[in-house]
């Protein structure tokens, strides 16, 4: 009598289908990651700083006059941001005082650009992290009904990916990083409070060539434009009266 167990078929080896099938996978999910994070979005087209001779014409002839000549009436104004116009201000960063790429707690900073849409603005810059990243922050501003300035941001993307609560934190340690640094950093705790809680605050600003505060009492969002509107609110050498809207 022959034996079964001589002409016992051999089975075959699962694991290394499963090792290939892993394999594989790991390298879809990692390539799909890879796209989704360095996707690059189609508002993002920051423009090509003008050479260094070159003086912005934008701030010397029309944002900075309109500017500066209404703060000195100390009457109600209006002030005007073109988009396009602006984002080239920005890109020539030597006119404002600074210059690109920035470098912080390790992380490069280059490119950004601002998008204004129909009641909400847009973010946008280049984060190098090894890999170029185009980092994405949407905001829904407004103010209360007490004049107090919520930003209201709503996500933060690097490339197609959200990444809001990651970013929180991240920003949260580089803010109370730099606050640490500075003897009165109660303006940046606001600015902290505001973009990482959401926290509201007095839009109350100082204009130190005329030595004046003014306020942000309104603003317009639409599609390439910002309209902003201010009011005096006190001078540098003698405290603002309390504000009627404020309690």
């Amino acid at each position: 009598m022959t034996s079964n167990r001589g002409r016992k078929r051999a089975r075959p080896r699962v694991w290394p289908r499963v090792l290939v099938g892993v394999i594989c996978a790991g390298v879809v999910l990692a390539t799909l990651a890879m796209v989704l994070i360095t996707y690059r979005p189609a508002g993002y087209r920051p423009p090509t700083a003008t050479p260094d001779e070159a003086v912005n014409t934008y701030l010397t002839h029309e944002l900075a006059p309109a500017f500066y000549n209404n703060v000195q009436i100390d009457a109600p104004f209006e002030v005007i941001v073109d988009q396009d116009k602006f984002n080239q201000l920005v890109a020539d960063g030597r006119d404002l005082g600074w210059a690109w790429p920035v470098t912080l707690n390790g992380v490069t900073f280059s490119s950004p650009v601002v998008r204004f849409y129909e009641g909400r603005v847009a973010l946008m810059g280049q984060v190098d992290v090894g890999i170029p990243i185009v980092v994405t922050i949407e905001a829904r501003p407004e103010l209360d009904d007490k004049g107090l300035l919520v930003l209201n941001l709503e996500k933060v993307k690097a490339g197609a990916v959200n990444v809001t609560r990651l970013a929180k934190s991240l920003c949260g340690q580089i803010m109370a990083a730099q606050a640490a640094q500075l003897e009165d950093s109660q303006w940046l705790r606001d600015l902290a409070g505001a973009c990482l809680q959401n926290r509201p605050y007095d839009p109350r600003f100082p204009v130190p060539p005329c030595r004046k505060y003014i306020r942000l009492t309104g603003f317009d969002l639409i599609d390439h434009q910002l309209r902003l509107r201010f009011e005096p609110a006190g001078t540098m050498d003698r405290p603002a009266a309390s504000h009627s809207r404020w309690p």
